[in-house]
């Protein structure tokens, strides 16, 4: 068996914890040595996961400059906050270490562009968590669209639905409702999708143009008898975008609500809803996030794009739509159809894969692509900065 990789991952949130979770169960290949979490609560929040599914104990770190004055680990996965992903990843670099970075790789192209220089330069992997790439639904897609057996690409009409739970959790309510301290909503949730159509079309982008603005949860669309927190609200039952409904009732979206020692889940929930960011009025927040937007974009080899983002779906969902010379090839998210210009239509369906965890394994896919570009020099990575920065580079101009 090869040498297991010594691995650290930087920030214990929802992802993070996520490839804490693989990562343990890949033991084979990684020795998981650290873990960077400033946050009392999910530092031990992440060791007791880690201590449920494994007998690991990694170190805990409040700070990369903490751990790296203790222990350099050969690879870490940077999972916290986007504005905090340039910084940290250059200092890992700086001190040897290949990265895997979560999507956004940072907030500007120039930090983008310095991250690829500086990790080229070092002769190290540097990686972006585009999980689409790795999903058998995407790799499909992709795969049709440029294999050539229906021509070249004309054109790219993709729609992402983000869901109402999703949008008023993440975007209204929480941390990426404000921009301007994490990121546009077009890079923190559409740069996956950018990326898609970017690969589509294999192509650079040429122009790019972009519409769309936030509208609806505005204090100016707020109910008259609505209160500034649900829980106090008289008209709460009938609102679609009650946080009493999605927190409390369907107990939806609450795995970022972490206990304190001997409290209670439901006791969390109760906090957020009578003091917290989550159990505001939608309409009452300091919320500056778009609510809709739509980018074109030409590319320099003929193609062209459109670029739906919807916060108003009942679901969250995928659908594409690419015309080629050739024919024509439509998905939904689970189902593909390969329309030619002659012949009989194919249908693939991936329908049996929506309920699988880990995104259909595409989350342990990109890990297992990292760790293979460390120990093998002629492995290149799918993902790697250079193959993906196209995509950062689209959502920062059509930013609005």
């Amino acid at each position: 068996m090869s040498k297991r990789v010594d691995i650290a991952v930087i920030g214990a949130g929802n992802r993070g914890c996520k490839y804490l979770t693989l990562l343990a169960q890949m033991q084979e290949l990684v020795n998981i040595t650290a873990i960077v979490e400033p946050d009392r609560l999910r530092a031990a929040n992440a060791s007791k996961l880690l201590r449920r599914v494994s007998d690991i104990e990694p170190q805990i770190f409040s700070s990369c400059e903490e751990m790296l004055e203790k222990t350099v680990p050969e690879a870490a996965i940077i999972a916290t906050p986007e504005q905090e992903h340039f910084a940290q990843a250059m200092i890992l670099l700086d001190k040897g270490v290949n990265i895997l970075i979560e999507k956004p790789m940072a907030v500007t192209i120039e930090q983008c562009e310095q991250i690829a220089e500086k990790a080229k330069k070092a002769g190290l992997v540097a990686g972006v968590c585009h999980i689409l790439r790795y999903h058998p639904y995407f790799e499909a897609l992709l795969r049709l669209a440029t294999d050539g057996s229906l021509g070249e690409v004309v054109s790219v009409t993709h729609r992402l639905g983000v869901g109402i739970d999703r949008a008023t959790h993440t975007f209204v309510r929480g941390p990426w409702g404000t921009p301007e301290l994490t990121s546009p909503m077009i890079l923190s949730k559409g740069c996956h999708d950018l990326d898609i159509i970017a690969a589509i079309t294999g192509s650079k982008a040429l122009k790019v143009h972009s519409v769309g603005g936030r509208h609806f949860f505005t204090n100016e669309n707020r109910p008259a008898q609505a209160a500034d927190r649900c829980v106090n609200c008289p008209i709460e039952k009938g609102c679609r975008f009650s946080a009493v409904d999605l927190y409390m009732r369907r107990k939806e979206w609450i795995s970022g609500f972490i206990p304190e020692e001997g409290e209670t889940a439901e006791a969390v929930i109760k906090r957020q809803l009578k003091s917290g960011e989550y159990g505001k009025c939608v309409f009452a927040c300091d919320n500056t996030a778009v609510d809709r937007q739509i980018v074109t974009a030409s590319f320099e080899n003929g193609a062209v794009a459109t670029f739906t983002m919807n916060l108003f779906t009942a679901d969250d969902y995928r659908d594409t739509h690419i015309s080629l010379t050739g024919g024509e090839i439509h998905g939904d998210g689970k189902k593909i159809e390969i329309i030619p210009l002659r012949g009989e239509r194919t249908v693939l369906d991936f329908s049996d894969l929506a309920s699988e965890p880990y995104h259909a394994g595409a989350d342990r896919a990109v890990l297992v692509d990292f760790i293979s570009a460390i120990t093998d020099p002629e492995h290149k990575m799918r993902t790697s900065i250079d193959e993906v920065i196209e995509s950062h580079r689209i959502c920062l101009l059509a930013s609005v």
